[in-house]
């Protein structure tokens, strides 16, 4: 099935739906990775499977569910939650009785963001429009909050039937709780959000070396496939484009943190820069996260911890979203 138009109303830019990367290895996608526009994936094996990631929403995660129903016999026995954003997790109880794993940072993390907070700031959005454009496709209506009953740290092996699925923490990076799900025998990486193709990555935890050393550790793996929490299904060409995008903004935007300019300045400058519209990721989705992503980078330079959450996250969007009208 092809979608004319992303859940935000946009021109689609790939397929929605499961994408089949391996033997018994789909991808589920949403375009065009957009806030909320999230992935997730399946792997298979004799009548078993894994879940990688639940949606933001039930009625999303119910449509992605009942077509996991057509690919195997039986719901997954493991869900795999790659980090704490809610677009990964709230749909987490529509598979309350299978085998719920994450990193423990993450399960940690997925207490401070909840569907009420979510759901009150919807209401909100209603009178303060970029609120509202950016949640109006998503209804947390129902949604209660299932963190996972298994937490580990570093690496843990999983069997899926007669298939080894490696789980591998490397954050932080997107946020302080980030892994991914390696499946060898097919060369696939879910990267979640690790990975964000054809659209700006945003960071709610960083800082950006940690993004970078996050990157090389799954480059490091020899995959054939990497799966995006955000954007299409890509190879390691893309990745590398990826790579080169947080070290322009490591670089390009540290140096005009360290002359003191605002994060939100420094974003606006590099963004309307004569250099700006001949780079690569000039054309992706969402440019101005770049204030995002500066602003959670000079908290870290300046001996900041933790992560982005709550009231905080939604003040960093709606900085975004005043660039963003700019631009």
């Amino acid at each position: 099935m092809r979608a004319e138009q992303s859940l935000h109303g946009e021109p689609a830019r790939f397929e929605r739906g499961f994408q089949r990367v391996g033997e018994e290895t789909w991808a589920w996608l949403q375009p065009n990775g957009a806030l909320g526009e999230s992935n997730a994936g399946l792997i298979a094996s004799g009548g078993h499977a894994l879940l990688v990631d639940t949606l933001w929403d039930l009625a999303l995660t119910r449509r992605m569910l009942d077509e996991v129903r057509g690919l195997v016999d039986a719901d997954p026995e493991i869900l795999f939650n790659t980090h704490s954003d809610g677009d990964h997790v709230w749909g987490n109880q529509l598979l309350a009785g299978a085998r719920i794993v994450s990193t423990a940072k993450a399960r940690e993390l997925m207490t401070l963001d909840t569907p009420r907070e979510l759901r009150r700031l919807k209401r909100l959005g209603q009178v303060v429009r970029p609120l509202g454009r950016e949640f109006a496709p998503f209804d947390w209506t129902g949604v209660e909050l299932t963190l996972p009953d298994e937490t580990f740290e570093g690496e843990l092996s999983v069997e899926v039937g007669d298939r080894r699925v490696e789980l591998v923490e490397v954050g932080p990076a997107h946020t302080a709780g980030d892994a991914i799900a390696w499946a060898p025998d097919v060369s696939v990486c879910f990267a979640a959000d690790i990975l964000f193709i054809g659209c700006t990555p945003i960071t709610w935890a960083g800082p950006l070396a940690g993004w970078l050393a996050a990157i090389d550790r799954i480059s490091s793996l020899g995959a054939t496939t990497f799966v995006p929490g955000h954007g299409p299904v890509c190879d390691q060409a893309a990745v590398d484009l990826l790579r080169q995008y947080l070290e322009w903004a490591q670089i390009e935007g540290g140096a005009l943190l360290d002359r003191g300019v605002s994060p939100a300045k420094a974003a606006r400058d590099l963004l309307f820069s004569s250099e700006f519209a001949s780079l690569p990721w000039a054309a992706w989705n969402d440019p101005a996260r770049l204030v995002i992503t500066l602003s959670t980078e000079n908290y870290r330079r300046n001996g900041g911890q933790g992560h982005l959450t709550g009231f905080g996250r939604t003040k960093a969007i709606m900085r975004m979203k005043r660039l963003e009208e700019k631009l």
